[in-house]
């Protein structure tokens, strides 16, 4: 039997009406998807959580990580992210994990003294984990207990201030400093020539020796212990933190992350950790040891190892 022709015109709008149907459910959700997208990617710019996520509890556990070089700029940061939080109810303790080998003695002692502050209102908890040498652990010993892993490197308490000579390549060179100064002790070191020794006595005198008592009895004080006792291990040594003679001295409970939280859940209840902050790339101690030598030699001032 024949199709009517009326038949086949009305199959064939129907078939053109779906077809269009289909195209503009299809218009509609990717313009969806596409709003979905912006939002999610406006909220990760922002730092934005979904409201209705269950992934952050009532009670959460802010994570700061210091595993920089100490600079002011970077405890400013760390600072700044922890006053932002400090009004959330929400939050109900700090936990300061360590991975650093050191850098300013003032921002170390800047951050120490915040932390100290701080622990009077919300409890503090520090955690070492892989590296806490020098102004990382003059922060670190801000808070006892001291918590560590058992193979990360503790200690590096000292001064430096690294000077190099470079007067023989200069010479080969061509190059001829002719500073003009007015004060006897005003440019006490050049990198084109040897500091006499009255030069390091000067500043033995009145830099290094001086931030370097700052250094030994503010970490004596955190630790509750004589300043004697920690110039034994105060000789710019560095150590691993399970080794029997630091015990008690510059580490007090060798555990690892997953214990510790574990622990802090026990006594906090359920509780989410948060990390507050953009944590940057660590650096190994042997790398800022060199980034530190090539910057003093570029005219970087001192800084504590």
């Amino acid at each position: 039997m024949e199709n009517n022709p009326k038949d086949l015109e009305i199959k064939k709008l129907k078939k053109e009406i779906s077809i269009s149907s289909i195209k503009q459910y299809g218009f509609i959700l990717l313009f969806v998807a596409e709003i979905i997208f912006i939002a999610f990617m406006f909220a990760q710019f922002f730092n934005i959580k979904n409201p209705f996520s269950q992934t952050y509890a009532d009670n959460k556990v802010a994570v700061i990580h210091v595993n920089q070089e100490i600079t002011s700029s970077f405890i400013e940061r760390l600072i700044k992210s922890v006053e932002d939080i400090k009004e959330d109810k929400s939050y109900k303790a700090l936990l300061v994990d360590v991975s650093s080998p050191g850098g300013s003695p003032t921002a170390s002692q800047e951050f120490a003294e915040y932390l100290k502050d701080l622990n009077k209102t919300m409890p503090v908890t520090m955690y070492i984990d892989s590296i806490a040498a020098s102004g990382a652990y003059y922060i670190a010993s801000a808070i006892k207990p001291v918590n560590a892993n058992k193979n990360a490197i503790v200690g590096s308490i000292g001064v430096i201030m690294p000077h190099y000579n470079a007067g023989k390549l200069a010479q080969k060179l061509g190059i001829k400093e002719d500073t003009i100064t007015a004060g006897k002790f005003k440019q006490p070191f050049s990198l084109l020539k040897e500091m006499s020794k009255e030069n390091k006595t000067y500043i033995e005198n009145s830099l290094l020796k001086p931030a370097y008592k700052n250094f030994v009895e503010d970490v004596a004080n955190n630790r509750n212990l004589p300043v004697k006792k920690i110039e034994e291990f105060a000789q710019g040594r560095i150590y691993i933190a399970n080794m029997p003679k630091v015990q008690g001295i510059l580490v007090d409970k060798i555990t690892n992350l997953f214990k510790l939280k574990k622990e802090m859940k026990k006594s906090l209840g359920d509780v989410d950790f948060v990390t507050i902050g953009k944590p940057p790339i660590s650096k190994s101690f042997f790398h800022v040891l060199f980034q530190e030598s090539l910057q003093t030699l570029l005219g970087k001032e001192m800084e504590i190892k």
